[in-house]
């Protein structure tokens, strides 16, 4: 499924039923983030996480504004209800070597939710 193709001021989102992926790539500073981001979210609150043994979401963004931190926080914590509740949900947060600050913002989400990340150093 893809919620968006992506250019150079929003995300590709797609979600792979076979991989249970969920995948957020490219950069995300787009016009309108409820335009982009709240299909995602409702869909998510809608999804049968008993189709998938892991539901993951992989966030390998090379920028994003405040309001796309904002959703981005919002599929987080949605997610980490649906953790606590017993399902398997993991997070992959990929970021450049060189960007400390991708980096930290993937921490700073880690430390608010129970859902493990696994963080991925990525070179350019």
């Amino acid at each position: 499924m893809i919620f968006s193709e992506g250019n150079k001021h929003k995300p590709a989102i797609k979600f792979d039923k076979n991989t249970g992926v969920l995948s957020i790539t490219g950069s995300s500073f787009p016009e309108n983030a409820i335009v982009v981001y709240d299909p995602v979210i409702k869909w998510i609150e809608k999804f049968n996480f008993n189709e998938v043994e892991t539901f993951t979401v992989k966030i390998s963004l090379e920028y994003y504004n405040t309001a796309t931190s904002k959703k981005l926080f919002e599929i987080i914590k949605n997610l980490n209800q649906t953790y606590q509740n017993g399902k398997k949900i993991e997070i992959i947060w990929e970021y450049l070597g060189d960007d400390e600050d991708m980096f930290e913002s993937g921490r700073y989400y880690s430390e608010l939710v129970e859902i493990p990340f696994r963080f991925i150093e990525i070179q350019d």
